[in-house]
């Protein structure tokens, strides 16, 4: 879904597009306040109160959205988050592995690297579980040998192929979303 019809469905309280949000984005804010000393319910929150401030973002007359659509709402995110961290330690926080507060145009391939991350693990989350495990060994650096004995396979030969093939379904899966339209239109 391109960021011009996110933010006009924002606009008009469109229920279908918040639901969509809530889908395509909500994961992304968990990892973030998971691995900065919060919890899912923390998360949550966070997310919401990140709608609630882009609503009233989108609202304003001369609202313009000159990244994408991930890229500014997870830095909405990540202030709120921020921000509660501050006031619960009472001193200056620091989040894990992410630019400074403000969002800067040295943030941008930052945040630009967190939407690839999450469009790649949204398509894989659909593969189908023989895929994914395939892939996760793979990645793991783990010996073909190895997978087709964990596997259960015939062959390295087959366990090649089927490599192959969940990673050319993969490919095809990230390809067909528009959010890697919009990635790849930079």
């Amino acid at each position: 879904m391109e960021k011009q019809e996110l933010i006009e469905g924002i606009r008009r309280g469109d229920s279908a597009i918040i639901k969509r949000i809530y889908q395509d984005y909500h994961q992304a804010i968990v990892h973030l306040v998971e691995s900065n000393s919060g919890t899912a319910d923390d998360a949550h929150d966070v997310f919401q109160e990140g709608l609630v401030v882009l609503y009233q973002k989108v609202k304003e007359p001369d609202f313009t959205l000159s990244s994408q659509f991930l890229t500014y709402f997870y830095a909405i995110c990540r202030n709120i988050w921020s921000n509660r961290l501050r006031k619960k330690s009472g001193r200056e926080v620091s989040l894990k592995k992410e630019a400074e507060d403000q969002l800067v145009a040295d943030d941008l391939p930052i945040l630009e690297h967190t939407e690839q991350f999450f469009l790649y693990r949204k398509m894989f989350l659909r593969l189908g579980e023989d895929c994914q495990k395939v892939l996760r060994l793979f990645l793991r650096k783990v010996d073909m040998a190895t997978i087709t004995v964990q596997m259960g396979y015939s062959s390295i030969n087959y366990t090649k192929k089927r490599k192959f093939k969940c990673k050319e379904k993969l490919v095809r899966l990230i390809k067909a979303d528009p959010v890697f339209q919009e990635l790849t239109e930079k």
